[in-house]
């Protein structure tokens, strides 16, 4: 029985190149040449010393082929012009938050939380204002049987009761 032998051009190219046969395989595999047949020693050369001054993706197919079927220099545009443009949309909120933050400052805008709180504070104020009204005026109106007195003196508590909220709204500001 015969033992089946490489053919040696791994051996022959690794002694051209001056590095070991396991780098040769690899960076061989690299460039896409079949190095168990025979090989042109300087395009093998050639495609080497491209691959070496290459970007690190072009490591990723053998150079030469394409598996996307797309241009390298089409896929490093793409990916500058997807970083550009999220940069560009970053920079568009960053100069946002930067105007309302200086309109804030100057007091043409206020902060939605301040408007609900301001909100909530008076109305509070207004509520516990025209609750109170019926336990101030509870004696006098049990007494009164009077329609147009009645009504006389919940129109003017009414008005005193407006009037205080106005009063304090306007020292709070």
């Amino acid at each position: 029985m015969k033992i089946r032998q490489r053919p040696g051009f791994l051996k022959q190219y690794a002694t051209h190149a001056g590095i070991s046969r396991q780098a040769a395989a690899e960076q061989l595999r690299r460039v896409g040449i079949d190095y168990f047949h025979e090989f042109d020693f300087k395009e093998a050369d050639r495609r080497r010393e491209a691959a070496r001054h290459a970007a690190r993706i072009a490591f990723a197919a053998p150079i030469g082929t394409d598996p996307t079927g797309e241009d390298e220099l089409g896929d490093d545009a793409k990916k500058d012009e997807t970083i550009l443009a999220y940069q560009r949309e970053r920079e568009k909120w960053k100069a946002k938050l930067t105007e309302l933050d200086y309109q804030e400052r100057i007091g043409e805008v206020v902060a939605a939380e301040d408007v609900d709180r301001e909100w909530f504070e008076l109305a509070r104020l207004v509520r516990d204002s025209m609750l109170n009204i019926p336990a101030r005026l509870a004696d006098q109106l049990a007494h009164e049987t009077d329609q147009r007195k009645v009504h006389d003196m919940l129109e003017q508590e009414i008005y005193r009761a407006l009037e205080g909220i106005s009063t304090k709204t306007e020292q709070a500001a």
